[in-house]
């Protein structure tokens, strides 16, 4: 009889571990690549942060909780030399589809810190651009593509609030200068040409 409970426990736990870890599964690679790097590519989080904070004093952008779908088409762009960086092409070519894809999907799992934008505080000039945008000259809110508060959103449009403000002006200038590519009815290119140098540094403060 005590053989019989022996072998039944054995029987319970056998079948318990594959259920153990399905349940306990996690994008391990992602989070490998992230903190430790690999062979030809160091952790990314030296600048990005292992949660994708971000560094602000040093310009790196955060990538918590971003669209896993839209950062693993930014690395795609990085590799394919089509997305300028010269740090991020070598780093995304020297991974492979699958690495990127995984770390493209932890980030996107990462918390977002929740940068709130009290646009009493701001300039006015800036707090019209992000909330009503300049009609006149063709130019949408910020919000009305990147969220109420530029928190982004599931479908993939980046959130602003709470970037580095160097990096939102290297971004801004980079399409202002057709050094970043955009994807069909992306209207960023056209935005960042007919702003001013002037309202894209008031945004990229305001914004950080």
């Amino acid at each position: 009889m005590k053989n019989r409970k022996r072998i039944f426990a054995a029987l319970l736990m056998l079948s318990a571990g594959p259920l153990a870890i399905a349940g306990t599964s996690t994008n391990t690679l992602g989070e490998k690549i992230t903190r430790k790097g690999t062979g030809d590519v160091p952790a990314c989080a030296i600048c990005h942060g292992d949660h994708g904070e971000g560094n602000i004093k040093a310009g790196y952008p955060r990538l918590a909780g971003m669209n896993a779908e839209y950062l693993d088409q930014q690395m795609t762009l990085y590799a394919q030399d089509e997305r300028k960086n010269r740090i991020m092409q070598e780093y995304a070519q020297k991974l492979s589809i699958a690495e990127r894809r995984a770390v493209s999907d932890y980030y996107a799992n990462q918390t977002a810190h929740s940068s709130h934008i009290d646009l009493q505080t701001l300039l006015p000039q800036a707090a019209k651009l992000l909330q009503v945008g300049a009609p006149n000259r063709g130019i949408p809110s910020c919000f009305s593509c990147h969220g109420d508060n530029g928190q982004g959103n599931k479908d993939g449009i980046a959130p602003i609030a709470g970037q580095p403000a160097i990096y939102f002006i290297h971004q801004m200038n980079a399409w202002r200068f057709d050094e970043r590519p955009v994807t069909e009815g992306n209207p960023m290119a056209v935005i960042a040409k007919t702003l001013t140098l002037k309202e894209i540094a008031l945004l990229a403060h305001a914004l950080q």
